[in-house]
């Protein structure tokens, strides 16, 4: 089974030989990494091929150099990945040494149960600092998210699985090529764990793989924040949870219209229903989204969801 890394590198001259160290040093020794630099204005490029020329296992992609931004670059290595199993990689983290080969065991495992449709399994992290420190044990528990959170009802309003700590098998990619546009995501993870909660399955691996790295040029990152701090924020900066809300019509809606009638019919009645309630006056809003299940996942984004709502 060919298992596909995509790593896509962005002037990350800083941090990236921490992480291609980590990609090396993985106890599963057979896959291969695609990388695609964004046009970097550093020195990304001349490290990514010297990786290539000491590990015949990096290899460069055809898309090198063009500025495609973070959803596009990943989307472009990710239609000319071949791999069975496929795997994002940020520049700026660092794997634990058997990450490959525990997601893999557990897609194996997913497999064995559910047969060929669309798998996604994904795991927690650690949090470390621009020094490598880990500063949190669980990126999980740091957000205040549900790991049971799988299904589309739940993820509709509130992504929990992130694109680094993720591995998909070839019939979701193959879905998410087929009808993503990355003009039109929020985020391509986001898209990607709709995509297997509608057609397929989710697993989440209790076990942080990989040392998720914050500073300050993240381009999505972790809240430092508690929960209570997070908490009493939101509700001084209203805007920002309605802004929150709203985006989950926003990316509903692409989300619909990209799969269109593709999309599996229970799957596409609930985006629709959760679409409708967009229009409904406040109370009636609440209890249309309480009876479908779109809950968010924290404390925090709960209690903006049903004040701001």
């Amino acid at each position: 089974m060919v298992i596909t890394v995509l790593l896509a590198a962005y002037n990350g001259e800083r941090f990236l030989p921490a992480q291609l160290d980590s990609l090396s040093a993985q106890t599963e020794t057979d896959f291969q990494v695609l990388f695609q630099d964004d046009g970097s204005a550093d020195r990304t490029p001349e490290i990514l091929a010297e990786a290539a020329r000491r590990d015949p296992r990096f290899v460069p992609a055809q898309e090198q150099g063009r500025h495609l931004g973070a959803v596009g670059n990943f989307l472009s290595l990710l239609r000319q990945a071949e791999g069975d199993l496929i795997m994002f990689c940020d520049q700026d983290d660092v794997w634990e040494p058997d990450k490959i080969q525990t997601l893999a065991r557990a897609m194996r495992d997913a497999a064995a149960d559910a047969g060929e449709i669309p798998l996604m399994v994904h795991s927690d992290a650690v949090i470390i600092d621009e020094n490598g420190q880990v500063t949190e044990p669980s990126f999980f528990r740091l957000q205040g998210w549900d790991p049971g959170a799988v299904t589309l009802n739940r993820l509709l309003v509130q992504n929990n699985a992130t694109g680094c700590m993720m591995m998909l098998n070839r019939p979701l990619a193959d879905l998410v090529v087929r009808h993503g546009d990355p003009e039109k995501m929020f985020m391509h993870d986001w898209f990607i764990a709709l995509t297997a909660a509608a057609f397929g399955r989710i697993v989440f691996v209790d076990r942080p793989l990989t040392r998720y790295r914050q500073h300050g040029e993240n381009a999505v990152g972790a809240s430092r924040a508690t929960l209570i701090e997070r908490g009493r924020k939101a509700l001084r900066e209203g805007d920002r949870a309605r802004d929150r809300i709203a985006l989950t019509y926003s990316h509903t809606r692409a989300f619909r219209e990209a799969y269109g009638d593709a999309l599996p019919g229970e799957a596409a009645d609930l985006a629709d229903r959760y679409l409708a309630t967009e229009k409904m006056p406040k109370p009636e809003r609440l209890r249309a989204i309480r009876r479908l299940g779109c809950t968010m996942q924290s404390p925090v984004t709960r209690l903006g969801q049903i004040h701001f709502g």
